[in-house]
């Protein structure tokens, strides 16, 4: 179970750091204003050629193997559950790098998803595969 508590403190970490690079690298880029066909491979263009879009893309494949190899030790209702934790990851850096601010509901809310992935967790051992 601490190798998939770990895969997945790792893989949470990196998928909120993906997606706050996207966030990022997309304001750098700017908002999807018009569906016309030629502007959206130019938007699209600019948005997979964007460095922190590329970074963060990296790091949600991080995400994706190291959720792979925890779905291969442990029951998907425990591996799946831990991915949470990606919120408390997300909420601290939108804080620190795109200066977001989150507010008290929103804390308690991610408090409270929390505690429901460590009553998940302590549910009991896996099940039998057969």
């Amino acid at each position: 179970m601490l190798r998939v508590f770990i895969a997945m403190l790792i893989a949470s970490a990196a998928t909120a750091g993906g997606q706050i690079l996207i966030r990022k690298g997309m304001q750098n880029v700017g908002s999807l204003e018009t569906y016309q066909p030629m502007a959206l491979l130019s938007y699209f263009g600019q948005a997979l050629s964007n460095p922190y879009v590329i970074l963060g893309t990296i790091l949600n494949g991080v995400f994706y193997f190291l959720l792979i190899a925890s779905l291969s030790w442990a029951d998907v209702t425990v591996a799946v559950p831990f991915t949470a934790m990606e919120y408390a990851f997300a909420a601290i850096l939108a804080i620190t790098l795109l200066q977001e601010v989150v507010p008290p509901i929103r804390w308690a809310g991610i408090v409270l998803v929390i505690v429901g992935v460590i009553l998940v967790t302590a549910s009991g051992e896996a099940t039998s595969h057969p």
